[in-house]
């Protein structure tokens, strides 16, 4: 019989850098979510991508992990394509689905629930959709026993309840039961992102009032493109304009539908023939986008004439990935603190001062190519996983960094600065794994870096450094020989580690 309960286990790679992809798969293991959530932006993993012929979310159901398994369906529900793909791709020997490797695991309970819970974000028609056969003839349901197999027999007997009692679906598409599991779950993503309270429409009479919701409410929540109240800093309502952009105007469409859209990408080509139109603000973005609240991903690529952003960005409460990279900002809004942003790539625009980051939740920060002279608004960012501050010509130094904080940083990449003297504390940051420091004139490296045990890649090109044996071993990527080459010169400085006489 195929022994479903293998684990699959990446292997490091040895090399300059490692394998970002099997670093990716092996915190899926050990459910080290932060790793998770870094490696889905940063590994270039796709559904397809795979790992001895096991994709991530088979490599999850396979070993039970359910809470790296939800991480990935919470950054794949903002592209249904891409979860359904996740969720239908099969195995290459046996063609089992990552529901046949849930339900067949002891413990996969939990992953089974999650795996269903996605399922209704992508196909609440046809919820039998991921009882699939195998190569042997066997649905997911075959290999269940115990609390999965009674979670999907409730499954099965509530929506054969749903054809009896309720076979005359709304306007929207889901029955009750649906509506309400659709509902429970945009509360808690809203929850997570610390946003205010929703905007419920009460199926009896067809108004809208602002309250609380329980679990229990049968209302359903809907963001809605008529009159909706401004954020918990505004004093009053205001209502949203016409939407003019055709991605703004399928998202009011999809709400209107119970189908949020929580991604929004726009790319426009501007040129002096055919300039981007202004919109009644003076601005090149529709004013309509800012009252797109139930979005988590925000891109904009417009034109070297957009050199702001509007505060109405704070309306945006579940915004946790946003990237605004070849714009000409100039400054960033004061609002962004207000956040709950994961990730700002706001790399490739003219910005001189950063803003107050949201250091609570912050984890990937790209402010690459831009004219900063000074990071102090980073001075609490002890969150962050990677940080790209290239190209800036006058950032002069990295020290109000956090470092004796930063216990996560993984990836710190500053070259082409102005740069003269890294600060010791760069020793404290026990995860770092990759240091990017080129074109800048300091003339040595800290020494106290021999604590970075993790530290995998150091470039220094076209620095002042002119310890041939630091640059060797950098240039051979030997890590563990420059840190004990460190160790020794600091015991000597300090009196230590001379030769002790011989005994007669």
């Amino acid at each position: 019989t195929h022994n479903i309960f293998t684990s699959v286990m990446p292997q490091r790679r040895s090399g300059r850098g490692g394998d970002k992809k099997a670093q990716f798969f092996e915190s899926i293991i050990s459910q080290k979510l932060d790793r998770v959530r870094w490696g889905m932006l940063n590994a270039g993993v796709a559904p397809a991508t795979r790992h001895e012929s096991y994709t991530m979310y088979m490599i999850a159901c396979l070993n039970a992990k359910d809470r790296s398994l939800a991480e990935m369906i919470r950054f794949h529900e903002r592209r249904v394509g891409q979860l359904r793909e996740c969720l239908t791709q099969r195995h290459e020997a046996d063609g089992r689905t990552p529901m046949h490797m849930a339900c067949a695991h002891p413990q996969g309970t939990k992953c089974v629930s999650e795996l269903l819970d996605a399922w209704l974000r992508i196909d609440s028609k046809n919820r039998e959709a991921w009882n699939v056969r195998d190569n042997m003839g066997k649905c997911p349901k075959d290999l269940a026993s115990g609390k999965t197999l009674e979670l999907l027999e409730e499954w099965v007997a509530e929506d054969e309840e749903e054809d009896d009692t309720d076979d005359a679906e709304d306007d929207d598409g889901l029955t009750s039961t649906q509506r309400s599991k659709l509902k429970k779950k945009m509360l808690e993503a809203s929850e997570r992102a610390g946003a205010p309270r929703a905007v419920v429409v009460t199926k009896s009479n067809d108004e809208r009032e602002e309250k609380s919701i329980d679990e229990d409410d049968e209302n359903e929540i809907i963001s809605t493109p008529e009159p909706i109240t401004a954020s918990s800093t505004a004093s009053v309502s205001q209502v949203a304009p016409e939407p003019i952009w055709p991605e703004v105007i399928a998202w009011y469409e999809a709400v209107k539908n119970l189908r949020p859209i929580y991604e929004v990408s726009v790319s426009r080509e501007d040129s002096e023939s055919e300039p981007l139109p202004l919109f009644p603000d003076d601005t090149l973005i529709d004013p309509a986008l800012w009252f797109c609240n139930s979005l988590n991903r925000l891109q904009l690529k417009l034109s070297p004439r957009l050199t702001i952003l509007s505060s109405q960005l704070s309306r945006l409460t579940n915004l946790t990935i946003l990237i605004v990279s070849g714009n000409g900002l100039e400054a960033l809004p004061d609002c962004i603190e207000q956040l709950p942003l994961k990730s700002l790539d706001a790399s490739r625009n003219a910005i001189r001062t950063l803003p107050k980051m949201p250091h609570k939740t912050l984890e990937a920060l790209d402010m690459a190519v831009n004219q900063l002279s000074d990071i102090e608004s980073l001075s609490e960012c002890a969150n962050l996983v990677s940080l790209a501050l290239d190209n800036n010509p006058d950032l002069s130094s990295l020290s109000p960094l956090p470092f004796d904080q930063m216990k996560r940083i993984i990836s710190i990449s500053a070259s082409h600065a102005a740069i003269a003297e890294l600060d010791p504390g760069l020793g404290s940051l026990v995860k770092l794994e990759t240091l990017i420091l080129s074109h800048n004139p300091f003339t040595e490296l800290p020494p106290a870096l021999a604590a970075c045990k993790k530290l995998k890649l150091i470039k220094v090109d076209s620095t002042k450094i002119s310890d041939n044996k630091v640059l060797g071993y950098i240039d051979k990527g030997e890590m563990k020989q420059l840190a004990k080459y460190w160790e020794k010169n600091s015991a000597k400085s300090t009196g230590g580690g001379g030769k002790k006489g011989k005994k007669r």
